[in-house]
């Protein structure tokens, strides 16, 4: 099993990781959240394989929450995006 209670190199609280993942822009959040289903739908299909058919539903419903909260996100983004860009041209900052 390779599962752990904290992200390898990542020395932050699961807190943390959460408050800097809610700080990407949106639609860098989006596309992290479509990987973390994939992964995480990944992980169902293999409990599946193995004979765990109740571990592997709730994997995939899981999977497929996140791909909606991941659309979701996407298109906040499409309603921010311009205000952001304006703000980051007003300010001279440029998107990292």
């Amino acid at each position: 099993m390779k599962h752990t209670s904290r992200v390898k190199d990542y020395d932050g609280s699961n807190k943390e990781l959460a408050n800097q993942v809610g700080d990407l822009f949106y639609d860098s959040m989006s596309e992290f959240l479509v990987y973390l289903a994939q992964k995480i739908r990944t992980d169902g299909e293999k409990d599946h394989a193995r004979g765990r058919v109740k571990l592997a539903t709730e994997l995939f419903a899981c999977s497929d929450n996140i791909l909606t909260a991941s659309k979701n996100v996407s298109t906040a983004w499409k309603i921010c995006e311009p205000y952001v860009e304006e703000w980051l041209t007003n300010n001279g900052v440029e998107r990292s």
